[in-house]
């Protein structure tokens, strides 16, 4: 909110550079483990199950940023906010994501990945269809806290469902695991362009009222007892 657009991409290049260079001298033997199987992504799809958490993910992730990467435009021209005021409520933003990554964590653990995944994604559609009001600064921070939560704690559920899937396929769900949340975060911020020129209100209302759809299918993608490789 106080420096020049541009060193939201310096800051990032020399914390990268600074992080490669740890990775670098202080080795862990933790990086140096290999499978030593043949990669082969056509296989891992032809596998139902693992196909079809697959396009779950894509499907959340593609709604989530097609709300989530227009909060800045949105907040300037719905609520007039300045520069600073925005940065503070991503601050916010980060804040609740970081809360949610805990709490599914810990829903996970003790409740039950279907549980997790299913209140993360009925929070998240739920605070999204409320975004097509205008409400108090303080309320609407409240809930972009809980849409920020809601994405990661839905995520942490479908997430570890990945981990019951055979040793095998591991190198394959790692790398497809964030190669299809960036695609698919890039397709939605791209198709919803189209409906925002139409109002911020009634495209979030939409991804929410989509995603809240999404959540009948929770059970099929993400069993309540985790599967047997």
């Amino acid at each position: 909110g106080i420096v020049s657009w541009r060193w939201l991409f310096s800051i990032p290049a020399v914390l990268g550079i600074l992080s490669a260079g740890l990775i670098v001298f202080f080795e862990t033997d933790l990086l140096k483990k290999m499978e030593g199987a043949q990669v082969n992504y056509v296989k891992v799809f032809r596998n139902t199950q693992i196909r079809n958490v697959f396009i779950f993910i894509f499907l959340i992730s593609m709604l989530y940023h097609a709300v989530h990467k227009w909060f800045g435009v949105y907040l300037d021209r719905d609520y007039q906010l300045d520069q600073m005021s925005i940065s503070f409520y991503f601050i916010l933003i980060a804040f609740g994501g970081a809360f949610g990554q805990i709490v599914g964590g810990f829903l996970t653990d003790k409740k039950g990945r279907f549980q997790a995944c299913y209140l993360g994604i009925i929070l998240l559609s739920v605070s999204c269809m409320l975004l097509v009001g205008i409400f108090p600064l303080m309320i609407l921070g409240a809930i972009l806290i809980v849409l920020s939560a809601g994405w990661t704690i839905g995520h942490n559920g479908v997430s570890t469902a990945l981990t019951d899937f055979p040793d095998e396929n591991r190198p394959e769900i790692a790398s497809l695991n964030s190669a299809v949340r960036f695609i698919s975060g890039g397709i939605g911020f791209s198709i919803s362009r189209l409906f925002v020129e139409k109002g911020f209100g009634v495209t979030f209302f939409g991804c929410g009222l989509l995603l809240l759809m999404l959540s009948f299918f929770v059970k099929k993608v993400v069993p309540p007892v985790p599967r047997h490789s």
